[in-house]
């Protein structure tokens, strides 16, 4: 990939330079691309689109909050106004460029109900089916599936996985399909929820945006942010609330969406282990595996949270 055609790709001026990848994620990684212009941040995909328009819609959705000041980087339109470019075979976006902060689940709580809130304010239709992803249980015939495949490859975590199983199907009985009533970010974990480096919040990767209950992404970050932390919980919801966020956490149900992402990340890091061919693969997914494990959502859990809650 040339630095001139991506800078050409998104009219970016004259290149520089284009650096080796700077981060790393499931999906794609980021390189940063150097112009007269300035510093750019450039995501290179893994793997193409099933649905080719819908990376298309989580750049204007994202573009719609950036505008709306939302503190993001902003997504960067190509001549012909698309986000996406075809570069020889390789999908390519463009951002402006952020120093962006580790990711850390102690954020202040306030802050990020705040911010929740006003991405929620940005009214965008929600087009297009929920993914499965955000709603859909694993089973038990999956789930036993990769514990058999576990204990085949010598995994030594089979056990703590087979101990989980009862608590892992249990949980998602929780699960029913969402109201679609709005266009949501659904990837709020601190991976993507961070500060900048001069200590502001920053929301990045949009890619997984699409239709969604607010109310349930507001409880997955009462979770992802709460931490156990009764107080902290509060704190959150109450923030968002006051802030004019239009979701509510009603009961058991409006951690669904969290429970289904949760299981299905754990689930595609076990598959993964499993299939892993080289070690550096392995250590990678055997990470992934250990968060699961250490820190499942299961139904007390879900429970405590509501009782904090309403």
């Amino acid at each position: 990939m040339e630095a001139q055609a991506v800078a050409d790709a998104f009219g970016l001026g004259s290149a520089t330079s284009l650096s080796e990848p700077v981060a790393r994620g499931e999906l794609g990684e980021i390189r940063r691309l150097e112009t007269d212009r300035g510093g750019y941040a450039i995501k290179q995909e893994f793997e193409p689109w099933d649905d080719v328009e819908r990376p298309e819609r989580a750049g204007a959705f994202h573009r719609a909050c950036w505008q709306a000041g939302v503190p993001s980087p902003e997504p960067l339109p190509g001549p012909t106004g698309r986000f996406v470019a075809d570069l020889a075979g390789e999908l390519v976006r463009a951002y402006s460029w952020v120093d962006i902060a580790d990711p850390d689940t102690g954020l202040d709580p306030g802050d990020v109900g705040e911010l929740l809130a006003r991405m929620h304010a940005v009214a965008h239709p929600a087009t297009g089916p929920v993914h499965e992803w955000f709603e859909a249980p694993i089973g038990r015939r999956d789930w036993k599936g990769v514990l058999k495949a576990s204990r085949a490859a010598g995994a030594t975590y089979a056990d703590r996985l087979a101990g989980l199983l009862p608590g892992l199907l249990e949980v998602e009985k929780v699960l029913t399909p969402m109201t679609r009533v709005q266009t949501c970010h659904l990837d709020l974990w601190s991976d993507n929820l961070r500060r900048t480096t001069d200590g502001h919040l920053c929301v990045i990767d949009f890619d997984n945006s699409g239709p969604a209950d607010p109310g349930r992404e507001v409880a997955m970050l009462v979770f992802e942010f709460g931490r156990g932390d009764a107080a902290r919980e509060r704190r959150l919801y109450d923030a968002y609330r006051d802030a004019g966020g239009p979701g509510r956490i009603t009961g058991r149900d409006s951690f669904a969406m969290t429970v289904a992402q949760l299981n299905h990340i754990g689930h595609r890091h076990l598959t993964m282990w499993v299939a892993a061919r080289d070690s550096e693969a392995r250590a990678r997914s055997r990470a992934g595996v250990e968060e699961f494990l250490g820190e499942p959502l299961l139904l007390p859990d879900i429970d405590r949270m509501l009782d904090s809650l309403l």
